[in-house]
């Protein structure tokens, strides 16, 4: 097993946790491969995306992108990113820019990390 996917405390989800994704996937590394790969592609054109709604107090631009964040965070097995824009969408829909804001900032945190556990 990979010890980057499950360095994290009892209380903490593994950042990428690549082997739920891959059993999704009928244990096909190719094509989890290629879903990573696509992944990769597109997380931080959304995480700009959603930094420019939240930053335009665009509530519906910030509950559409987080939305869509969540599910490409699903697709992959990138959990961590998948609740904190759940989270955001959930606060959206609340239109709670506030605490969006601060949550930016650990989705920040948590977009480099998948990204680096994911090119390792």
């Amino acid at each position: 097993m990979d010890t980057l996917n499950t360095q994290h405390s009892a209380f903490e989800k593994p950042i990428w946790n690549k082997e739920a994704a891959l059993s999704r996937l009928g244990g096909n590394e190719g094509l989890l491969n290629r879903i990573v790969e696509m992944f990769l592609a597109q997380i931080t054109e959304k995480q700009q995306a959603l930094q420019k709604a939240v930053t335009e107090q665009d509530i519906e631009g910030v509950r559409f992108t987080s939305h869509a964040m969540k599910g490409v965070s699903g697709d992959v097995g990138a959990d961590a990113i998948r609740e904190k824009a759940s989270s955001i969408e959930n606060k959206a829909k609340r239109d709670d820019l506030t605490e969006i804001a601060l949550d930016m900032q650990e989705l920040d945190g948590l977009i480099e990390r998948t990204i680096t556990e994911m090119q390792s």
